[in-house]
């Protein structure tokens, strides 16, 4: 596997060299000093409540925590073919200690389904340990079974709200996206960030 930005001498390369083009990410950037999604955050969701945390996610909901990472499962990929990831507690538990490890923060938000306490929906965004330049948003997922309700775009309106208000410091937000994600592409538009450039993944087959 191999990525290089849209144009540039490594796309040229790749596609050169024997390399498949098999997906398109669009990324783009969000500047907090202008964002408000206060209005988003206060919109009822009936059935639903946000819950956050910093770091590992707290033994309570470590279980269905990791049984709600099935929701990126069917993540567009378009010709991608490496697979999901089986996660599990264990696993969960050392993506948070590896980001904790390099210096940064994990936040974490996500919707509970207030019927039995299980996890519908997730989106995690990491936060350089000085507060300061930009936050990246890792992953965002509903699980299936609760789709149509509007939790992908509530959850990541107040994990903007929660940067804003923890790290006054930090000047945006970036996210990346599959060009075909067109649910998440329409959510990131609708809350403000900007499109700054495409990069291609590659893959050669051996």
């Amino acid at each position: 596997m191999a990525q290089a930005r849209a144009d540039s001498p490594g796309d040229h390369f790749l596609s050169g060299h024997g390399f498949r083009k098999v997906l398109a990410l669009t990324f783009a950037r969000l500047g907090l000093a202008q964002a408000d999604t206060t209005e988003i955050t206060r919109q009822p969701h009936p059935g639903y409540r946000l819950v956050w945390w910093n770091g590992t996610v707290p033994d309570e909901l470590a279980d269905t925590f990791a049984a709600s990472r099935r929701a990126m499962d069917d993540m567009p990929m378009d010709d991608t073919d490496y697979g999901t990831v089986s996660w599990d507690v264990d696993r969960v538990r050392a993506a948070a200690k590896a980001i904790e490890k390099r210096g940064d923060l994990l936040q974490t938000v996500v919707t509970v389904d207030e019927s039995d306490g299980s996890i519908a929906g997730f989106t995690e965004l990491v936060v350089p340990g000085s507060g300061k330049g930009d936050g990246q948003h890792y992953g965002t997922g509903v699980l299936p079974e609760h789709r149509g309700h509007g939790l992908g775009r509530w959850m990541k309106a107040e994990s903007i709200r929660l940067a804003q208000e923890h790290h006054p410091d930090l000047a945006g937000l970036l996210t990346d996206t599959a060009d075909s994600n067109l649910h998440m592409r329409g959510i990131n538009d609708a809350l403000g960030y900007t499109p700054t450039h495409t990069t291609f993944e590659y893959q050669l087959d051996l």
